[in-house]
């Protein structure tokens, strides 16, 4: 016989009913799943933070924690990392007044190439030589030029900078000329502070974000870092070994050619057309020959394939033949009194001779000021220049040979007191 259940009262009736209504309603309002392929991003609501004192500083950092939580970092290590930021005034004046290009070449050499310095490369091309040995043989890139990049970016470890790696990037990324440069560094630096781990207090870096024995930027740490010491972890900061093999990655992936070498310093022949020599400007080194330019012990020139020369201090200085591998060093700072440094240490501790040549010490280059003036007149003249920047590049350098052209003077692009005192004479009339 089956069981017989009691008879529900009217009381029991009323909740269950009441209970399936509930369920209904919850049904109707609950939020509808995400479709497979669809991503549901929430970027949860920042803490409050302290003021920095700047609306525009505060504003970017409020913009930037939500791209970067949508790009994967997670809100807490964007509240770590950024607890207390506040912009680092000093920056913007380091970001102007940057020795590569505003001391004159010389001075700047006298410093990057000086005898202590080559002294002390040495003497790490001894420590470190079975290191340097294995990444060369890996790499293709000289053991001197890896060591010169070290002891141009940072003395070889003694100085990897000083500031707050998301201060100094948070401070170029929010306003100013590197706006477009600093913001994807500044993301980067999050991610390479979640993924690695690192220390954050130890996350130091240059005023402009660079970081690590070797200088890198956090986003071509994620290119071109490598384990040098083979301990399984990449620390540029405390590893010299992995310091020098990202450098000597970076290198070989930017195209060094091993074997080329960077270049030489040349005689120029009496009468040779200053106004082809330039950085940018290559010819085939068998037409710097039939043009008379030779070693400047008066050997011919070697080789085959293509070179530019470079007049760091205009006709009166020093001469060199440049071959590809000096554009490659230029990747790493694009400037080229730096890679002529690199160059020139590379040279000098493998037992090279120094720069033979004079430098024209006498000889007052401008200011980044006048440099600005020089390039608004030129324009005005019918020289264009460009938008007036204060870097003497390509367009400023074909505008000012073109006006040496003009009046007869040695079409050598080097911009000097004396020819910005002709300018001025002529803009005024």
């Amino acid at each position: 016989m089956p069981r017989r259940f009691p008879a529900l009262s009217w009381l029991q009736r009323l909740a269950a009913l009441s209970a399936t209504l509930l369920a209904v309603a919850c049904a109707a309002t609950a939020p509808r799943p995400t479709p497979p392929g669809e991503a549901a991003v929430s970027i949860p609501i920042a803490p409050p933070r302290p003021s920095s004192g700047d609306a525009r500083f505060d504003a970017f950092l409020m913009a930037a924690r939500d791209e970067a939580v949508r790009q994967g970092i997670r809100p807490a290590v964007f509240d770590q990392a950024t607890a207390g930021l506040r912009p680092i005034p000093s920056i913007a004046g380091m970001n102007l007044n940057q020795p590569e290009f505003s001391k004159p070449v010389w001075s700047y050499l006298d410093s990057a190439v000086s005898a202590r310095r080559v002294r002390d490369a040495q003497a790490m091309l001894a420590r470190y030589g079975d290191v340097l040995a294995r990444l060369e043989a890996q790499y293709g890139v000289p053991r001197e030029i890896l060591v010169a990049i070290w002891g141009m970016e940072t003395d070889y470890g003694a100085d990897s900078g000083g500031f707050p790696i998301f201060a100094a990037l948070a401070t170029l990324a929010y306003d100013g000329p590197r706006m477009a440069y600093a913001k994807p560094e500044f993301l980067a630096a999050l991610r390479l502070y979640q993924e690695r781990q690192y220390p954050l207090g130890e996350m130091v870096s240059s005023w402009a974000g660079a970081f690590g024995q070797t200088q890198f930027t956090p986003t071509t740490f994620f290119k071109y870092a490598a384990d040098g010491d083979g301990d399984g972890r990449i620390d540029l900061w405390r590893s010299a070994p992995d310091a020098l093999a990202s450098a000597a990655s970076l290198l070989k992936a930017q195209g060094w050619q091993a074997g080329q070498g960077w270049g030489i310093e040349v005689r120029l022949p009496p009468g040779f057309a200053y106004a082809d020599a330039d950085a940018d400007r290559t010819l085939p080194i068998a037409a710097w020959r039939a043009r008379g330019v030779t070693a400047w012990d008066g050997a011919a020139l070697s080789g085959d394939g293509e070179a530019a020369i470079y007049l760091p201090a205009g006709a009166r200085g020093p001469a060199f033949l440049l071959l590809p591998d000096f554009n490659v060093i230029l990747k790493y700072n694009n400037a080229a009194a730096y890679a002529l440094a690199v160059g020139l240490l590379a040279q000098r501790m493998a037992g090279g001779d120094a720069v033979h040549h004079a430098w024209p010490r006498d000889e007052r280059p401008l200011s980044r000021d006048e440099r600005l003036r020089l390039q608004t007149e030129l324009t005005a003249l019918g020289f264009d220049s460009g938008a007036p920047d204060g870097v003497p590049g390509r367009r400023t350098r074909a505008a000012l040979r073109a006006y040496q052209v003009s009046r007869g003077l040695a079409a050598d692009g080097f911009a000097t007191a004396a020819i910005l005192a002709m300018v001025d004479k002529d803009t005024s009339r």
